[in-house]
């Protein structure tokens, strides 16, 4: 349990060297969403941290509200842990808006950076009056089915109250991006190979939207991991393992 001054924040650390911090999707559940496999191939080669954010899994206080809180959050995690610092840093979906802004916020702390499927942050294609709508309904539906779920009650909530600041949030880090500038370091963006059911429209949203991510840094680069959906670090945990031995130099 570290203790940032506001709450206590539970971690995980495995392994040894080089730190690498794994900054987890929207229920915000770190130390237990990435999978065994993930982790330990990971912590082979490097210290490996997860951990859940505030207010959610074993840590204290209150879910966050803006993304600019939740890194601050994770800068005072690092900066607890006493973590070989810079650290590599990788971000899956929703985490991957998180690790944007720590990157903005606190470069000199960041040797590397992997986001894995991430959060768009470019303004989608489609109706943004139906998206709207489609942001409010999502978080009804999710907190109404949650008593049914048994064990995953308290997750299906915690994402439902990151959905609800869905779209402040992106709009949050796309404005960051605009007046700031991504550490000049190795970089890459690992991407979903499976999207059977996405439009072809969304499918090329996402695609310019990875590559403008990429192109962040002079490092940066795109791999496809072709056997996994979302749920790469479940689905195909090798593509998150060869991405950071690249950040990395290994």
């Amino acid at each position: 349990m570290i203790d940032t001054g506001h709450h206590l924040l539970r971690a995980r650390i495995r392994g040894s060297g080089p730190t690498v911090i794994l900054e987890c999707g929207g229920a915000g559940e770190g130390v237990e969403g990435w999978g065994e496999e993930l982790e330990v191939a990971l912590a082979a080669r490097a210290t490996v941290v997860t951990y859940d954010r505030a207010g959610v899994g074993g840590s204290t206080g209150t879910q966050a509200r803006t993304v600019t809180e939740m890194a601050e959050d994770l800068h005072r995690l690092a900066v607890g842990l006493d973590a070989e610092l810079p650290a590599v840093f990788v971000g899956w979906s929703y985490g991957g808006l998180v690790t944007q802004m720590y990157a903005l916020r606190h470069p000199g702390n960041v040797a590397g950076l992997v986001f894995v499927d991430p959060t768009a942050t470019r303004e989608p294609p489609g109706s943004p009056l139906a998206r709207k709508a489609s942001f409010a309904l999502a978080p009804l539906l999710l907190r109404l089915s949650a008593p049914f779920t048994g064990k995953n009650a308290r997750s299906l909530r915690n994402l439902a109250t990151t959905l609800d600041g869905m779209q402040n949030a992106v709009h949050e880090v796309a404005q960051a991006r605009r007046h700031g500038n991504f550490p000049a370091v190795p970089l890459r963006v690992v991407t979903a190979g499976k999207r059977p059911r996405m439009p072809a429209a969304q499918l090329a949203h996402l695609d310019a939207d990875h590559r403008a991510l990429a192109g962040q840094s002079p490092y940066g680069q795109i791999s496809v991991a072709e056997h996994a959906g979302h749920r790469i670090p479940i689905e195909q945990p090798t593509a998150i393992v060869e991405a950071v031995e690249a950040v990395l130099g290994r």
